[in-house]
């Protein structure tokens, strides 16, 4: 007998069953099994690289049968395009959030910098570096680049201009400050592939830091210093 108040066991197997998750769609499912899919893709070719990663690979890690891949993504080709459109996907929304935060006054150039460092000096780039390796000599390739890749940067046109709002009369020069910014933050995290010297590459981001202060007028402020 069930003493000190509790429950009989029947009531709370009953409860338990009325609480049941609701069962996904179909729909739903086919999407998470695409999630899946492109999130193990973009793993192996951060280890294996680009070249090296096939459809098996990608099936046996993602739990798939190679059937059920080949429904989702009928060649490699395309597999590996839509990978790239959601590795870059992703990273849009999360440069969305930091515009945000820029635009709330949460974020400032210093904290702009240091936060694009982490991402070009982390697996991110080590991944696009396959996908551009691949666009090089790969049309189709390059086509499924170019969208995303010219979204990205139209977001990061957009932070810069909450980060200097009042560098309208600057705009060649804030436009061509944000463009070497880019090209030194790349050019840092290649050269991290076979150069371990994170202080160097922290007194870099710091002289480049400065640098822009004496170029572009602070979010407060309305002439350059």
């Amino acid at each position: 007998m069930e003493m000190d108040g509790a429950a009989p066991r029947g009531a709370g197997h009953r409860r338990a069953a009325g609480s049941a998750p609701r069962r996904r769609t179909q729909a739903e499912r086919s999407a998470a099994t695409q999630q899946k899919i492109l999130d193990v893709t973009t793993d192996l070719i951060l280890s294996k690289g680009l070249r090296d990663t096939s459809t098996v690979d990608v099936a046996e890690a993602a739990g798939v049968s190679r059937g059920a891949l080949l429904h989702h993504y009928p060649s490699r080709q395309i597999l590996m395009q839509e990978a790239l459109r959601h590795l870059l996907n992703r990273e849009i929304a999360e440069i969305t959030v930091i515009a945000a935060a820029i635009r709330a006054g949460d974020m400032d150039v210093d904290g702009f910098l240091t936060e694009m460092w982490r991402r070009f000096s982390g697996p991110l780039f080590m991944v696009t570096i396959e996908f551009l390796t691949a666009a090089r000599t790969d049309p189709a390739m390059r086509d499924a680049l170019v969208p995303v890749a010219t979204d990205y940067n139209h977001q990061l046109d957009e932070i810069w201009e909450n980060l200097f709002p009042d560098a309208a009369h600057m705009r060649g020069t804030r436009r061509i400050a944000l463009n070497t910014t880019l090209c030194l933050l790349r050019g840092m995290a290649t050269q991290s592939i076979w150069r371990d010297d994170p202080k160097l590459f922290q007194e870099m981001l710091e002289f480049w830091k400065t640098s822009l202060g004496n170029m572009l007028p602070g979010p407060d402020e309305g002439t350059p210093r």
